[in-house]
């Protein structure tokens, strides 16, 4: 079933289930420039797809009923030509959260930027996906909490960019970050150290960017979280990764920003900058950072490099307590490129102390 319109208002029962007995149902599409889903909607199927322009999810506006006159959540010059206010929300928590008790999956994509306003529990072994396009520099922006009572299962992807600045607590589900043109940040914007992200899966960036680590803690169930550069079209091995305030480990984490360039031009512009004031590392846990700037052919060649060059390296900017529990781990793997000439320049610099307790 595909629903679709430059202004379309979702309003109702939409149903795709298969005609067997398992009812294992079918696809149901709701598309448009602008797309608003009411609050009563309710969809059976395998799959429902939500494709307008932007995406805002948010928590029902209070006082909110069902006989909401039209216009207080659309302009319209001739009472034909609708449009919803930018200000409202296309899909509210409380519909989304019905419908994943309802389907084995949601897909909510989005030409330019989705926006997670509001908290959402993705329930029981239910799988959400977040994907946008990034036109127009857009990405995804979390600013809700994320979580899954037992086995749910979280997707993003973005052709721009992904901010987490709430948690994601999935326990034994999985997490799966994409990104294509832009960082990955997850940061706790009021500095209070409480933003958790708890699951397993792989977290990837590509194309010289990086991630952004700022008053974090990393939860990483059963096979852990990996966070990696991935290069795709062999273009650019250039990476840059912020590590901040707080960084609290727990479970199995590891960072691989990795160079996969043949080229010896391209492997040495990036830089990791460790300005971390206390890495905190649970019982039985282990944190793994690679940064392997060598390139993966056996002779890359070198050349010289000037002044301006970051070397692919790492700088520990300011002191640093390790803070390692017993029966736990801390590894740094770090790897310089091959070059030649270098001017003023260093892969591993360190200007403050490091403390392990």
């Amino acid at each position: 079933a595909i629903v679709w319109g430059d202004i379309a208002l979702i309003n109702g029962n939409i149903n795709a289930q298969g005609s067997d007995i398992a009812k294992t149902g079918g696809f149901v599409e709701t598309s448009g420039h602008d797309l608003f889903i009411k609050d009563n909607t309710t969809v059976d199927a395998k799959e429902w797809l939500l494709d307008p322009d932007n995406v805002s999810i948010n928590a029902p506006a209070l006082g909110r009923t069902e006989s909401t006159p039209n216009n207080n959540e659309y302009d319209s010059p001739n009472q034909i030509n609708y449009k919803n206010k930018p200000s409202l929300s296309t899909l509210t928590n409380t519909t989304l959260e019905r419908i994943l008790k309802r389907n084995t999956s949601v897909n909510i994509t989005a030409t330019k930027t989705i926006t997670v306003n509001s908290d959402i529990n993705i329930g029981d072994s239910s799988h959400l996906t977040l994907w946008s396009e990034g036109q127009g520099g857009g990405g995804v922006n979390v600013t809700g909490n994320i979580t899954s009572t037992t086995n749910g299962n979280l997707t993003i992807y973005s052709g721009g960019w992904v901010d987490v600045h709430k948690n994601i607590t999935l326990k034994s589900g999985y997490l799966n970050i994409t990104t294509k043109q832009g960082d990955i940040a997850f940061e706790d914007k009021p500095g209070l150290s409480n933003l958790t992200i708890t699951a397993k899966g792989t977290i990837a960036v590509n194309n010289k960017k990086g991630f952004r680590f700022d008053n974090v803690t990393l939860n990483g169930t059963g096979g852990g979280l990996s966070f990696k550069y991935i290069e795709t079209g062999n273009r650019n091995s250039n990476f840059e990764t912020h590590f901040r305030g707080r960084l609290n480990i727990s479970g199995k984490v590891d960072i691989l920003m990795q160079a996969r360039h043949e080229n010896w031009n391209l492997t040495h512009w990036g830089r990791s900058h460790w300005n971390v004031t206390r890495l905190n590392v649970s019982e039985n846990s282990y944190f793994n950072v690679t940064i392997d700037s060598s390139g993966s052919a056996s002779s890359p060649g070198a050349g010289p490099l000037n002044a301006q060059s970051g070397l692919n390296g790492i700088s520990f900017n300011n002191d640093t307590v390790f803070n390692i529990a017993a029966n736990s781990a801390v590894n740094f793997n770090i790897k310089p490129p091959i070059v030649d000439k270098v001017t003023n320049g260093n892969h591993t610099l360190f200007k403050g102390n490091i403390s392990v307790l």
